[in-house]
C-alpha cells in the first residue's frame, strides 16, 4: 500500500503472480533516487492515483558485481510513466563543471561591480596573462555569485514544479 496513493485500495492477492515471479527469479530491487511514484492517471485533486508502477530489477549477481546499483526515476515531463535510469554506480563528476556565461547576468548590477572590482586587480605578467588570469578570477566570483544566489534556472524551475504539483493534488482542475 506503500506505494501506491488515492484511488481503491491495493489489493494484494492482484500481484501474488508478479512477487511469484521475481521471487522464483532471485530478482532484487535495487531501490531509486527520485519521487517514489512513476506512474499516475493525471487527474487532479480527490481523483489522482499515483503508484510506482515501474521499477528496476536485479539478480543477486548483478547485485554482487555492481552494489551501488540504483534506479532513478526521472521528473513527471508531461506523460502518465516516468522515465527510470538504472545505473551501476552513483553519478560522480571526475572534472570541474563547465562554466557558462549567462547573457542575463550582463544587465545585473551585482555581476558589474564583480567585472569592475576583477578588472582593476593589480596583475603582473604579460597582457594574455593579464586577460587570463582577470577571466579566471572573474570565473570564480561568477560561478560562486551563480550558486549563492536566484539566479539559478533549474532550481527556479524545480521549486517551481514541486508548487505546481502541490496546487495540482489541492486544487482539481475540472
Amino acid at each position: 500500500m506503500s506505494e501506491k496513493d488515492g484511488g481503491s485500495p491495493w489489493n494484494a492477492s492482484q500481484s501474488i503472480g508478479l512477487r511469484d515471479f521475481i521471487q522464483d527469479q532471485g530478482l532484487h530491487d535495487p531501490g531509486y533516487l527520485g519521487d517514489q511514484f512513476t506512474w499516475t492517471n493525471r487527474r487532479m485533486g480527490l481523483a489522482c492515483v499515483r503508484e510506482r508502477l515501474d521499477r528496476a530489477l536485479c539478480s543477486q549477481s548483478w547485485i554482487d558485481w555492481f552494489p551501488q546499483t540504483q534506479a532513478k526515476h526521472f521528473t513527471d515531463q508531461g506523460f502518465d510513466h516516468r522515465a527510470l535510469l538504472l545505473s551501476d554506480k552513483p553519478y560522480a563528476r571526475n572534472c570541474r563543471p563547465l562554466f557558462r556565461f549567462d547573457a542575463r547576468w550582463a544587465e545585473n548590477p551585482e555581476v558589474r561591480a564583480m567585472v569592475s572590482y576583477v578588472w582593476q586587480e593589480d596583475v603582473q605578467g604579460t597582457p594574455m596573462f593579464h586577460l587570463w588570469e582577470r577571466l579566471k578570477r572573474l570565473r570564480h566570483l561568477l560561478y560562486d555569485w551563480s550558486r549563492t544566489g536566484t539566479t539559478n534556472s533549474l532550481r527556479n524551475m524545480k521549486t517551481l514544479q514541486s508548487k505546481i504539483d502541490r496546487v495540482k493534488l489541492v486544487h482539481p482542475i475540472d
